[in-house]
């Protein structure tokens, strides 16, 4: 089978990123000649709330955007529009450290974000935006990280993913800011482009497909008053899945085998409005060749997490087919599977992440990925062995490069912590997965969804006896981990809700796990 993406690569991700880039630069650059309005707004402009994220030892990102009415882009002029920002050691914004203006420009869809630096490590701060002789945001919270070796006794973070609006309300959010996390990490599926599944609500239109419906569908989720509060309690750390763009989409092809021209569009799209509504640094403009988003953050000596991309660069589906453009299970008469030069984070992405694991001198070494790394043995309806081709069981190969390098640079503890299957799972990484008494080299964590459905209870723990490394599955609870680092262990509680159908639900947990320092592997607590 003939590939579009072996083909021309290269010149169609130049032209996807060219669509982004040249939206942005039209702009101008800061302090240029644009024209600045100042002016008063139909309504409130923050309605979308503010953020802040990857914290650094003398500063983070916040940002916000103006968005009177986020479905209604006539609301704004097409102007360039000052904003003030401040940054506060107390949270009534009395002792004021830090101001600035930034310019919110239409081709950015009014975004703004903000790199604050030059601040002292291991603070607390409050910060807030303001447009001059007008309206104040919500006050958010961020913090300076601990300088990269000093001594941190605990850091406790949470891991979230997939968020279906439709299917349920962000009521596990309020829950998770009572938690008090330090670090929300999310591993994609912030928004979804399709609709399926029991709907309490739906989505503002249809699929999305150019930029205007792609912010349409970011602003719906971020008018999410749960989210909002999230996103103001603490930073965040993210990276995508596929739902941020199309379901099951590989690097540049997509599930339904879209016009190779007409998908580079929509990626580029996707990725420039993920880009406006996600706290991130300038690094992740989309340019020339990708939108970076992988990326190592450090707190003192005792947390690194390391933040994959396993979309943007991965090699095609194996065996895909006009009838399964995307994920599908696949049995071993599928020979392209098991290739070699086959990658799931691309080569430059998959050297950075392998590269990082000798230099770590942090005590626990998180690594934030999208889908399953863990093998997971499944059968067919004709009970032949076969293989999910959507996460790494799809590219075994690597995931065999990734576990060799981990091997071998002996990192202390690392902890996958991971998303996208709806359902919790507690996995001991196997040096050799197809021997079940060989070494555990890590640990792997799954979150559950936030709201989206989980996967079929009872087909999944049917596989269980023939997957000796996987120490917990429940697929029938929504919710998120909770992460507690220590000196001498990490406790993750599986934190749930109980019916994400009703706003008001209850909280719960399905139990916590300990991984102790030097032992990879959890124990229920």
């Amino acid at each position: 089978m003939t590939s579009l993406f072996r083909l021309n690569r290269r010149d169609l991700l130049r032209r996807a990123a060219a669509l982004a880039a040249a939206s942005i630069a039209s702009s101008g650059a800061a302090g240029g000649h644009a024209r600045v309005a100042q002016r008063k707004f139909s309504a409130y402009p923050f309605s979308l709330g503010v953020a802040s994220g990857d914290p650094v030892g003398d500063g983070f990102v916040i940002w916000t955007r103006l968005a009177p009415n986020p479905f209604d882009r006539s609301s704004l002029p097409d102007e360039t529009i000052p904003v003030i920002w401040e940054i506060a050691r107390d949270e009534r914004m009395l002792n004021i450290v830090k101001r600035g203006e930034a310019l919110a420009r239409s081709a950015l869809a009014h975004s703004v974000h903000v790199e604050v630096r030059g601040l002292p490590p291991g603070r607390q701060y409050w910060y807030r935006f303001r447009v001059p002789g007008g309206d104040a945001s919500a006050i958010g919270q961020a913090w300076t990280a601990s300088q990269i070796g000093a001594p941190l006794e605990r850091f406790r973070f949470a891991v979230a993913s997939c968020q279906h609006f439709e299917q349920g309300y962000f009521t596990a959010y309020d829950y998770m800011v009572k938690d008090a996390p330090q670090l929300i990490l999310h591993l994609g599926d912030y928004i979804y482009e399709s609709s399926w599944g029991d709907q309490v609500r739906r989505h503002d239109g249809p699929e999305p497909v150019t930029l205007e419906e792609y912010r349409s569908r970011h602003a719906l989720y971020k008018s999410e008053p749960s989210l909002q509060r999230a996103h103001a309690h603490c930073p965040w750390l993210v990276t995508w899945d596929d739902h941020e763009v199309d379901n099951d989409y590989q690097a540049l092809e997509s599930e339904d085998w879209q016009d190779a021209q007409a998908f580079v569009k929509r990626r580029a799209a996707a990725y420039q409005a993920y880009y406006e509504h996600m706290p991130l640094r300038g690094i992740s403009v989309p340019r020339d060749d990708e939108m970076r988003l992988y990326q190592r953050s450090t707190f003192g000596d005792l947390v690194s997490v390391a933040m994959i991309d396993n979309r943007q660069y991965r090699s095609p589906a194996a065996c895909r087919s006009k009838e399964d453009g995307g994920g599908q299970v696949v049995t071993a008469s599928c020979d392209e599977l098991f290739e070699s030069g086959r990658s799931m984070l691309g080569e430059t992405q998959e050297r950075w992440l392998t590269g990082g694991f000798a230099r770590s001198k942090a005590l626990w070494n998180v690594i934030g990925n999208g889908e399953m790394f863990s093998r997971l043995h499944q059968k067919t309806a004709k009970g032949e062995e076969g293989w999910w081709t959507d996460d790494w069981n799809g590219f075994p190969s690597a995931r065999e490069r990734v576990i060799t390098a981990l091997a071998r640079s002996k990192m202390p503890n690392p902890v996958f912590v991971t998303g996208d299957i709806h359902s919790f799972w507690v996995n001991e990484v196997k040096q050799d997965f197809r021997n079940p008494s060989s070494a555990s080299v890590a640990t792997e964590l799954v979150a559950s969804s936030i709201t989206s459905a989980g996967v079929p209870y009872d087909q999944f723990a049917a596989f269980l006896p023939d997957n000796p490394h996987v120490k917990f599955f429940d697929s029938r609870k929504r919710g998120y981990l909770l992460c507690d680092a220590g000196r001498k262990s990490l406790m993750a509680n599986l934190r749930t809700v109980e019916d994400v159908r009703d706003p008001l639900t209850k909280d719960g947990s399905l139990g916590t796990f300990v991984i102790e320092a030097g032992n990879p592997g959890a124990l229920r607590a």
